[in-house]
């Protein structure tokens, strides 16, 4: 019997993607962001959750896949990396995606137009291809600490 792990799919355009859920605290409509001047391109601004400032990360440009849409199905993922809470804005919130571990496979390295340091896997689902994301691993040692200042 094969090991299940729970990931949270989430869409950037029409690619499917997702992060293991244990990384994910709550899922949140889009609020309003406070832009913070001389921020890092990929970070949109800031967001006030019961009192606490949560540095928000559009995913889409950190990944190079252009800038998450204004729209009704946009969402926040706010995550805990590393102590560190952060909100990630995607396009879209999918489904709870139950994948056994043996059906993920290395991602090729042409078929995938991301950073493949940031890719944990891709599995084959019902819906299609998910991309799996490791989300401890998108931000370099210095952005990390430019989120400090949050």
């Amino acid at each position: 019997m094969s090991k299940i792990s729970q990931f949270v799919g989430f869409k950037l355009g029409k690619e499917k993607y997702a992060i293991d859920i244990m990384v994910i605290e709550e899922i949140l409509r889009k609020t309003e962001i406070t832009p913070v001047p001389k921020a890092p391109d990929f970070i949109q601004g800031i967001i006030n959750i019961r009192g606490r400032v949560i540095p928000v990360v559009d995913l889409k440009n950190k990944l190079n896949l252009g800038m998450v849409d204004d729209s009704q199905t946009s969402r926040i993922i706010i995550t805990n990396i590393g102590g560190k809470k952060v909100g990630f804005l995607v396009d879209e919130v999918d489904e709870v995606l139950r994948i056994e571990k043996d059906i993920i496979e290395d991602a090729p390295a042409l078929a995938v137009n991301i950073d493949s340091q940031y890719i944990k896997g891709v599995a084959k689902t019902e819906g299609g291809m998910v991309i799996l994301l490791d989300i401890t691993k998108i931000f370099s040692p210095f952005e990390q600490k430019q989120f400090n200042s949050f």
